[in-house]
Formats: structure tokens, C-alpha cells, sequence
């Protein structure tokens, strides 16, 4: 009878385990196939400004290439100023 228990310890610690490990196998699948990411991807189709490029220029300075609708700004953030260094139209190509 003592067996018994034992056996069904094992299958119950066996169990809880497999459970564990495919709890984070679904978390590692949806964050490597970007599960949470099409999700924001539709939500950011809409929008009409995105952040195309970032550079750190030092410490206390970036630029920033910021699309809205079909113009292009160029900004210097950083250093308690903020400086509008271009702005331009962006020319769309005939397939988009």
C-alpha cells in the first residue's frame, strides 16, 4: 500500500512539473514569434507619427528621425533644449 502513495507522489510531482515547463515554453514561443508584437503592430498601423531612427550623439544629446503622414523631422533632444535641425517632404514610391 505504501508503494502506492509513492507512485502517485511521483506522478503528481511529474505532473506539476510538466505543467511549469509548458507554461514557459508557451511564454518563450509567444515572445520569440511575436505573439504580443502583432498585436501592437495593428495598433501602431494606424497611428500617423512613428520613430523611424534614433542616434546617441553623447551622454546628454540625441537625434531623432520622427515620420508624420509623408514629412520627415530631424530633432536634437537633450541638454535642456530641444532644436529642430530639418524637416522634409518624404517622396512615396510609386508601389506604396
Amino acid at each position: 500500500m505504501e508503494w502506492m502513495m509513492v507512485f502517485k507522489a511521483v506522478l503528481s510531482l511529474a505532473f506539476v512539473l510538466g505543467l511549469l515547463f509548458l507554461t514557459l515554453w508557451c511564454a518563450k514561443y509567444c515572445e520569440l514569434h511575436g505573439i504580443r508584437n502583432r498585436f501592437v503592430k495593428k495598433l501602431s498601423e494606424n497611428q500617423r507619427i512613428r520613430i523611424a531612427e534614433t542616434r546617441k550623439i553623447d551622454q546628454r544629446n540625441t537625434l531623432v528621425l520622427v515620420e508624420k503622414d509623408d514629412r520627415e523631422y530631424l530633432l536634437l533632444l537633450g541638454g535642456g533644449q530641444n532644436l529642430l535641425v530639418e524637416a522634409e517632404t518624404i517622396k512615396k514610391k510609386a508601389g506604396n
